[in-house]
């Protein structure tokens, strides 16, 4: 199947500002064409980075940004990498496609070596432009992208994202961030705060040291 054009060519700078200092050993999940793997790359000369995503791009030479790439579907097949070698795992705008997204993360996080990092972001569901549409419509309009994309199987406000999150992983730092910003949503959060004005809710957590 072939992506769209812009299909995660973004380099989500607001999301890698999160992290304060280079991985090594980078895993890219949902990583289209490698926009924010090329990145992190830019950023850090020294990393090294695996990708891999439910599309392949038959246009794309994934070699000239991955150490590595596996077409996989996260909750059917098994992903061809040692998770345990990263230190920093991105799953940006990956968990609302899946059915069962605490299953897919909690997965990941057992076979991940303790003091990984996930980087998370998910759509905000309480993005107030989102909430309007719903309450003028009276229904759920599925569109081709944004927030109700009708690939989009669950749905997450700020709090739910943390609840997920926090049940499986420490949360270190959050970003509650709109790439649209303009004065409207600038009057909402000030108003209403960035629980409604934010259009992604961004986490950078880590797994548990061990005790010992």
């Amino acid at each position: 199947m072939k992506m769209p054009d812009d299909y995660y060519d973004h380099t989500r700078a607001e999301a890698l500002d999160l992290l304060a200092s280079c991985p090594r050993k980078v895993l890219d999940i949902g990583c289209g064409r490698g926009g924010v793997s090329r990145e992190i790359r830019r950023r850090c000369l020294e990393a090294v980075v695996y990708g891999c995503d439910v599309h392949r791009d038959p246009n794309f030479d994934y070699d000239t940004v991955f150490a590595g790439f596996s077409q996989v579907n996260l909750e059917t097949d098994r992903i061809p990498f040692e998770i345990g070698d990263f230190d920093l795992i991105l799953l940006l705008d990956v968990l609302e496609h899946l059915s069962r997204p605490q299953e897919v993360l909690e997965q990941l996080v057992v076979q991940a070596r303790p003091g990984c990092q996930f980087l998370v972001s998910l759509p905000n569901f309480h993005y107030y432009s989102n909430l309007a549409a719903i309450i003028r419509s009276g229904r759920f309009a599925y569109t081709d992208d944004g927030i109700l994309d009708r690939t989009h199987l669950r749905f997450f406000g700020f709090e739910d994202a943390k609840a997920l999150l926090s049940g499986l992983l420490q949360i270190e730092r959050t970003l509650q961030f709109n790439p649209f910003e303009n004065a409207k949503s600038r009057l909402i959060g000030r108003v209403f705060g960035p629980r409604y004005s934010a259009y992604q809710n961004i986490f950078l957590c880590r797994k548990a040291p061990s005790a010992g």
